[in-house]
């Protein structure tokens, strides 16, 4: 009989089986012997399942794979997210440690998503796997000052994969209807993927809101009640195309595309209802109004993959072009229709990137991975407003607005991820990055803005010996927030009436970006069948700290303007929990429960108590789920909660945020090995949305209101595999 190969060593060694002793074992003590006995066939099975990312990886993230983002058959990327654990989803905004405004960094198969991009347009079935990544990595960008979501996309496959999937969900504001499918397989040194996915629907919106003014004496300046009913009609496509090559042993080629499209079209009526005083001269009444719009995406990527110098390079050139085009008409009228103003307003946005990413990996002596690469990308926008103004019947002012900004980023990087010993590895890397801003317009000046920053990263884990199943990790971390193309430039966004209630917005040039220092430490303990017990805590130290103000202009005319105000502190603890319950009882077998809760803590150095925290930072949120399956069966019930609260976001400003318990369930039956009908129900309490801002300066208190409609969305969803 042979000797054992280097590859059955390896997987002797993967089963804890000591190799030597296996070898040993496999040696006949006589040629004779051997011959006159039967052959045992020995079969050794192994799987990649039993590596579990968020235990086994140096870098802290959790990772949500396809089949639990499918498990509620959401049809929007929010609905998945709302349940991850340390993650809060509020009007779209997603926010870690309960921050979101950009300290959250949004990423799509390790980048930015390019110009045009809609989340609300991807699938959950066109999505692998989502990543948490909690603490800061090299490899991607450090503006993640609170943490980041890489959303990796569907690729190809190496085995064939066919499936269709058909949604359809309805509530008393909302029906839609969702047809997608994939279709994948591998011809010699080919393998291709396409998914897609086809909606269309119509929302109904209502809201109500309520402004008011009081003087300093307390009277009662200005009062009133508003109301907003509309909805629309939209439908789209997306689509995702790969195709891999492998060339020979050392070389792959890589092609991909995205393709995105909708259009929209709504229409709605607002109407103010003054209790006090007026609002303007002419005071406007009643608004109908419409919009339409159209938007399409197209990204094309190409990818080379090859082994040089005994490691691996991976580079990749990709192109985007995006446009966004909206046709905005409101007719403004005032009491009795005494006076009107008819303003169409139309937008096209047009912006385009190139850019560039190369890595080389490979592994050196010691147990060290060594990482080392760049990215480099150039994004031009051409934008343009077209305004059409007429009141009372006099001519119409016409104006035409064009925007030009161009952001120039460049980055490089290196990482080693060190295994000191079978316990303990070490996780080092460093990023430059440096941006440059550059922006024209018609009546605003050329303003260009450069910044970088040189983020270094440590983290470490420690398992427990003897394996205990518990681990401790730490990670010390520089990341950053860049101000926005919006933010940096001076750009004045005019309201159609200019109150405090409805400020002008602008930017500010000479904005820093904000710095911030931070540390990370977590307690783990897993034990068998995916039981696991996590706590952590996190604080960041930040500088040059970004809020916006409302101020009064020596014109009289209201405005939001952004500006670095002080340093912010910023701490975080976080427990959770997963336990399949047989582990408690056997009669529970088949039941699993998660549960997590995050509270929140900040503070800024220049605003005074109370509630002195970061601007719509969640002071409180939590996730407890329970799922049960059995056989051909399986259903399951979640809750998302988030604290609300007020917060002081300067001196004269306060905004509350409402609470929001957010409960989902679904019910799957697998009727054959092929086919499974699964039904679903999303905010099963109907929570609506509300908040309240106060203002409050030498010339009155005032306050703002807003309510919007909410509504139980009952869903079915049919999944066939072919």
């Amino acid at each position: 009989m042979m000797s054992p190969t280097p590859l059955c060593l390896a997987i002797a060694a993967a089963l804890s089986c000591p190799a030597a002793a296996f070898a040993q074992s496999t040696q006949p003590a006589d040629k004779g012997k051997a011959q006159d006995k039967p052959v045992q066939k020995v079969e050794v099975k192994g799987s990649a399942s039993t590596y579990d990312p968020r235990r086994d990886d140096t870098a802290s993230k959790t990772v949500l794979s396809a089949e639990e983002i499918r498990k509620y058959g959401d049809d929007n990327i929010f609905d998945v997210l709302k349940r991850a654990p340390g993650v809060t989803v509020t009007d779209k905004s997603i926010k870690m440690r309960g921050l979101g405004a950009g300290y959250t960094q949004i990423l799509v198969n390790g980048d930015r998503p390019p110009p045009g991009f809609s989340l609300d347009a991807l699938m959950p079935d066109q999505i692998e796997r989502i990543e948490v990544i909690r603490a800061a990595s090299a490899e991607y960008s450090m503006q993640a000052i609170a943490g980041t979501i890489n959303i990796v996309l569907r690729k190809v496959v190496s085995k064939p994969q066919r499936d269709l999937r058909l949604n359809a969900t309805r509530s008393p504001l909302q029906r839609s209807g969702t047809m997608g499918g994939t279709w994948g397989d591998k011809v010699g040194t080919l393998s291709y993927f396409v998914n897609g996915s086809l909606f269309g629907g119509h929302n109904e919106f209502h809201s109500r809101g309520a402004d008011q003014l009081s003087l300093p004496d307390g009277t009662l300046a200005q009062s009133r009640l508003t109301r907003y009913d509309g909805g629309g009609a939209y439908r789209g496509g997306v689509l995702f195309p790969r195709l891999n090559w492998k060339i020979d042993a050392d070389n792959e080629l890589n092609l991909s595309a995205g393709l995105q499209a909708s259009s929209h079209a709504w229409s709605g009526f607002s109407h103010n209802e003054n209790l006090a005083g007026s609002f303007g001269n002419p005071d406007w009444i009643d608004m109908p109004g419409r919009t339409s719009g159209d938007q399409w995406m197209m990204r094309g990527e190409i990818g080379w993959v090859a082994k040089v110098a005994g490691g691996k390079l991976d580079v990749s050139l990709a192109g985007e072009r995006s446009r966004d085009e909206n046709d905005n008409d409101t007719d403004y009228y005032s009491a009795g229709s005494a006076h009107h103003l008819l303003r169409d307003w139309d937008t096209v946005y047009r912006p385009r990137r190139m850019s560039f990413r190369g890595k080389f990996a490979r592994s050196l002596f010691d147990g060290h991975a060594l990482v080392t690469g760049i990215d480099a990308s150039r994004q031009r926008n051409e934008d343009s407003r077209d305004r059409v103004d007429q009141q009372d019947g006099a001519p119409a002012t016409h104006v035409v607005e064009a925007y030009e900004p161009q952001v120039t980023r460049l980055a490089g990087y290196v990482q080693d991820e060190w295994s000191i010993t079978k316990q303990w590895s070490m996780y080092l890397g460093g990023r430059w990055e440096g941006v440059e801003t550059e922006s024209t317009g018609t009546n605003v000046p050329v303003t260009t803005s450069r910044s970088h920053v040189l983020s270094p990263v440590a983290q470490t884990l420690y398992k427990f010996p003897d394996k205990s199943g518990r681990q401790v990790r730490l990670a010390l971390t520089r990341t950053y927030k860049a101000p926005t193309v919006d933010q940096l430039t001076a750009r004045r966004y005019l309201s159609a009436l200019n109150t405090r209630f409805a400020p002008d917005s602008s930017g500010n040039p000479g904005l820093k970006p904000e710095l911030a220092n931070g540390v990370d430490v977590a307690f783990e303990q897993y034990w068998a069948d995916g039981a696991m017990v996590s706590v952590s805590g996190t604080q960041r130290l930040i500088s040059d700290y970004i809020r916006t103000r409302l101020d009064l202009d020596p014109d009289g005319r209201w405005i939001y303007r952004p500006l670095n105000d002080g340093d912010a502190r910023v701490h975080s603890l976080e427990a959770e929990v997963k336990l399949p319950l047989r582990m408690l009882n056997a009669a529970a077998a088949g039941f699993d429960m998660r549960a997590s809760v995050t509270r929140n803590w900040s503070e800024v150095s220049t605003v005074p108590g109370p509630d002195n925290r970061l601007d719509g930072q969640t002071p409180m949120s939590a996730n407890v789920g329970l799922d049960y399956r059995r056989d051909r069966l399986s259903f399951g019930a979640s809750m998302a909660y988030q604290q609300g609260g007020w917060v002081r976001v300067s001196d004269a400003q306060i905004r509350h945020a409402h609470t929001r318990r957010d409960v989902d369930a679904y019910a799957a039956w697998k009727l054959d090995p092929h086919l499974q009908l699964r039904f679903t129900l999303n905010n099963i309490l109907g929570m609506d949305g509300e908040s309240e801002s106060v203002y409050e300066d030498a010339g009155g208190l005032s306050r703002q209101a807003s309510w919007q409609q909410g509504a139980t969305r009952v869903g079915v969803n049919l999944e066939l595999k072919m």
